[in-house]
C-alpha cells in the first residue's frame, strides 16, 4: 500500500471529519442498521400500499379487513327475497271473476292500429272486456302496464307478461279500468 508523505494535519486525530487531503477511511456502518433500516423502509412501503388499497376499496370495490391500520370490513347486508305476485290465468277464471277484470290499451304511438293490434293478441289469450283508445301523448317510447289498487298488481304483472311487458306500474292516472296498457315505441316490431 501507499505511504503518504506527512503533513500537518496528519496530527489532528481528534477531529473526526477528514484528515489530510481525504487519508481518512470511510466509516461502514455495521450490517444490523443496514438490516434495520431496509426492514423500515420495507414496512413502511407494504403498511402505505395496504392502507392506499384500503381506501381505493373503501371507495367502489369490496371491504377488506386490515385491523393493524384500523380499517375494518362491514358486513354485506343480506338482500330480502321479493315476495312471488301470483299470476292470473284467464282460462281457469270463473265468469264473474271475468266480469270484473277491465282492461284499457292506450296507443301512446304514431302508428294507427296498434292498440287494436294489442287488443287483438290480448283477446286471443282469453283477456275479456278490453277498451282501446288513444292517449294523449304520442311520443311514449316504452311501454308500460298500470293499475290502481295493490290488489290488482298480480292482474297487472300477468297481462305484462302476457304481452311481453316488462316495466308494471302503480299509479292513480288511470282510474277507468283496473288495468291499462300503455303502448309505447318500444312494443312496434
Amino acid at each position: 500500500m501507499t505511504k503518504y508523505p506527512r503533513d500537518r494535519f496528519d496530527d489532528k486525530a481528534s477531529v473526526p471529519a477528514r484528515v489530510g487531503a481525504h487519508r481518512q477511511p470511510v466509516a461502514r456502518k455495521p450490517w444490523w442498521v443496514k438490516s434495520l433500516v431496509s426492514l423500515g423502509v420495507t414496512s413502511v412501503l407494504i403498511l402505505s400500499a395496504l392502507a392506499g388499497v384500503a381506501v381505493l376499496d373503501a371507495r367502489n370495490l369490496q371491504d377488506i379487513d386490515l385491523p393493524v391500520l384500523g380499517i375494518t370490513a362491514t358486513p354485506t347486508p343480506t338482500p330480502t327475497p321479493t315476495p312471488e305476485i301470483p299470476l292470473v290465468d284467464p282460462t281457469t277464471l270463473s265468469e264473474k271473476e271475468l266480469k270484473d277484470i277491465t282492461i284499457t290499451v292506450l296507443n301512446g304511438t304514431t302508428s294507427e292500429t296498434l292498440d287494436e293490434d294489442v287488443a287483438a293478441i290480448l283477446e286471443a289469450q282469453s283477456w275479456p272486456n278490453i277498451t282501446v283508445a288513444s292517449a294523449a301523448d304520442t311520443t311514449i317510447k316504452i311501454s308500460v302496464v298500470v293499475y290502481g289498487p295493490d290488489a290488482d298488481l298480480s292482474l297487472a304483472t300477468s297481462v305484462a307478461m302476457s304481452l311481453g311487458i316488462k316495466a308494471v306500474k302503480q299509479s292513480d292516472l288511470y282510474p277507468g279500468a283496473r288495468v291499462t296498457v300503455l303502448m309505447g315505441k318500444d312494443f312496434i316490431r
